[in-house]
């Protein structure tokens, strides 16, 4: 029996294969992993379109009004930090970015992963899965990296990939994303989760 109030988190960089790591971890575990769930949750309870919210999440706004660095959230944030905490209380759950460490910091048994490779691997990899040029996609993935990092720092005052952030960080271009997942299993049994 899965121990009912965990939870995974797992933050990633672009092309590092978090989000398959995630839905590898899901079917070893039995886990249910979340991850675009979330944006349609924000959607409809906000009343914004699908689009709207994931925007939001990619390019953060501006604002001249900061409060030690953090600026005000967006209810758009807001809205998708609830979405998370009732997921989690809910447990158990694999939830994939949308700054779920952060949300959960004061959470009993949660367990923060941050997934990251060489930026050529992820723009190999990256390139493969949209079809597109190697330098196309190297300069997509270092974007989308920016705006996560600028999204993160944002949104909970601390910087986007920090080890001292999580338990364990990995670099699925050494190990792949299969022995990745297999990695955070060992890691949950070796902490005393029963699985």
């Amino acid at each position: 029996m899965v121990d009912p109030g965990l939870i995974i988190t797992i933050a990633r960089q672009n092309g590092s294969g978090g989000r398959e790591v995630g839905r590898i971890l899901s079917e070893l575990t039995g886990i249910r992993c979340y991850d675009r769930e979330m944006i349609a949750e924000t959607a409809r309870i906000t009343g914004k379109d699908c689009d709207e919210v994931k925007l939001n999440e990619e390019r953060p706004a501006h604002s001249a009004i900061s409060f030690y660095g953090i600026e005000p959230m967006s209810p758009i944030f807001e809205t998708q930090s609830a979405v998370i905490k009732d997921i989690a209380k809910g447990g158990p759950a694999i939830i994939v970015g949308r700054c779920a460490d952060y949300i959960l910091r004061d959470r009993d048994n949660v367990i923060n992963v941050y997934v990251h490779a060489d930026i050529d691997i992820r723009a190999k990899r990256s390139s493969e899965r949209n079809s597109t040029e190697f330098e196309n996609a190297k300069t997509w993935v270092l974007k989308t990296d920016d705006d996560r990092s600028r999204y993160y720092s944002r949104c909970t005052g601390r910087p986007w990939g920090l080890s001292s952030n999580y338990d364990i960080t990995i670099d699925t271009g050494k190990i792949g994303t299969k022995n990745a997942a297999e990695l955070i299993l060992s890691y949950l049994k070796m902490a005393g989760y029963e699985l």
